[in-house]
């Protein structure tokens, strides 16, 4: 039985092959709903490193009558009454046969052949003559065999066509970075300019463009060196897991990696992979990140099978085993963490000053944090800024109508690190109590809000704009950057004080606090 053990594949070991094992349960329900029922044609899926993008594609890229696939997902359920899912088909366009091409001219109709094989592989049609005719041929083929039918081509790591030693270059050009010179090098002969084209003519040809986003506090920042035919393009940020995705990923039974597997597990001596108390620690310790989280179940796993395979028992962690494994994952991740935060500074480096103020803010608000939701009163009043370069890293979720949670451990505790040694304090809160009804209660400021009310209550009943300013900026400022910041302000202390209007805004630029014996600073 000891063999059995050790000879068992790891589910959770990454692998971007074709025939990694595919898991029943992918962690992106909630992002292939938005793909599905947002009825695009013309998709660009962009987002951090280890976000998962590629993952994904290759998932969507399952057939319906493959043994498993993403239709099946209970995730997917509500789907199934509004979309014929076995009508929609992603196929990958192999750009690694581009690569080579050394003539411009022959980049076109070497593409146009890919998409040809890639579409023709999900289909029973004799593919037609490999040139741009050809697939047109071949989509209006498609539509007349099943005219419910939907076909997505997509295209991945773009930047592998960036070579430095191609022979011509786009001297027209502006593109920095590889992938906007992938972009260009599609745009310049052609590609790109087709697929808009096929489009237009074809209401069952659709794409998606995988593109690693830049970091940037603004979404319209990401795209200003590329083709301008991209602006006919919906982007979709792909985040990192909800927590709805994140539970069912580490509730996976064995049966959700496969008959074979499931039943070599179950005869080795194995029953549930991750205990209840197990997977209550793993979120806590990586969060809903996906990366993390596979590095986690990766070597949690790893783990269980080696003492498995000595003592032939597959038994929960203990306290000690945990550590040491959070102290493994620390290590292995550590290259992926000082990435994410040099992502973060040049996002923060492109921001305002006041957006760097509260990022900071919003790590001082870590402490004594575990996975948990964060209160709407410390989300909300975050500006649209942080809240996208927040998002779009991975270091939180945000969704319309869903809960936003804090991250998990590793990353919480990696980013104070970080704050710590370039003298950011974490340490140092700042705080108003607020005196009502016989009742003290503190409200959380950032150091911006604090100097705001500090000075007004230096001026309670009458403090000018100019005043204001210099209190908490120490200089005069964007009159546009200091009424944002005095709305959010204003409303932070009405939400906290039943809908009274603390601070009142008087005609002539001029605020005073209407009750400012409630409050008090510590």
């Amino acid at each position: 039985m000891g063999n059995e053990w050790q000879t068992l594949h790891n589910p959770f070991l990454y692998n971007d092959s074709d025939d990694a094992m595919m898991a029943h349960v992918s962690g992106r329900s909630t992002d292939i709903r938005e793909i599905i029922s947002g009825s695009q044609s013309a998709l660009i899926l962009s987002g951090a490193p280890c976000i998962g993008k590629t993952t994904l594609l290759r998932y969507l890229m399952s057939a319906p009558d493959a043994e498993w696939s993403w239709r099946q997902e209970n995730g997917l359920l509500l789907l199934r009454d509004q979309f014929k899912l076995n009508q929609f088909h992603f196929v990958l366009i192999d750009l690694a046969q581009l690569e080579g091409i050394e003539n411009i001219h022959e980049l076109l109709p070497l593409f146009v052949i890919q998409c040809i094989t890639a579409l023709s592989a999900v289909s029973q049609l004799v593919p037609p003559a490999a040139d741009l005719k050809g697939l047109r041929k071949l989509l209006r083929s498609l539509n007349v065999e099943n005219p419910t039918a939907r076909y997505f081509v997509m295209l991945d790591k773009i930047e592998r066509l960036a070579r430095p030693d191609r022979p011509f270059v786009i001297a027209e050009s502006v593109a920095q970075t590889p992938q906007e010179q992938g972009i260009a090098l599609l745009n310049h002969c052609g590609a790109i300019r087709t697929l808009v084209d096929l489009i237009d003519e074809f209401s069952n040809f659709g794409v998606i463009l995988s593109i690693e986003s830049l970091p940037r506090p603004k979404p319209a920042d990401q795209f200003t060196h590329v083709s301008a035919d991209l602006a006919r393009f919906s982007t979709m940020t792909l985040q990192i897991f909800t927590w709805d995705d994140t539970t069912a990923f580490l509730r996976q039974e064995p049966e959700d990696f496969g008959n074979p597997w499931s039943h070599k597990f179950q005869k080795a001596g194995g029953n549930t992979i991750f205990s209840e108390d197990e997977q209550v620690w793993i979120r806590e310790q990586a969060g809903t990140h996906p990366y993390l989280l596979q590095q986690f179940c990766f070597y949690a796993f790893h783990f269980k099978q080696g003492y498995a395979s000595v003592y032939r028992i597959w038994k929960q962690l203990e306290d000690v085993e945990k550590q040491q494994l959070t102290e493994l994952v620390k290590e292995r991740v550590s290259t992926f963490l000082r990435h994410l935060w040099k992502r973060l500074q040049e996002a923060l480096n492109a921001a305002s000053i006041e957006t760097k103020d509260e990022f900071y803010n919003f790590i001082r608000s870590f402490e004594g944090k575990k996975t948990e939701v964060l209160s709407p009163e410390n989300w909300k009043p975050l500006s649209t800024e942080l809240r996208y370069i927040l998002s779009s890293e991975g270091i939180v979720r945000s969704d319309l109508f869903q809960d936003v949670y804090y991250p998990g451990a590793i990353l919480r505790d990696y980013l104070q690190q970080r704050a710590y040694e370039e003298g950011h304090s974490i340490t140092r809160s700042f705080w108003i109590v607020i005196t009502k009804d016989g009742r003290h209660e503190p409200l959380s400021l950032s150091e911006l809000e604090y100097r705001l009310v500090r000075t007004l209550m230096h001026h309670p009943k009458r403090c000018a704009e100019d005043e204001l300013m210099k209190g908490a900026w120490g200089q005069l400022t964007e009159r546009p950057k200091f009424t944002q910041r005095m709305h959010h302000l204003r409303k932070k202390l009405r939400d906290h004080c039943d809908g009274v209007e603390v601070i009142v805004n008087h005609y002539g630029g001029h605020y005073s606090l209407s009750h400012p014996d409630w409050l008090q600073l510590e």
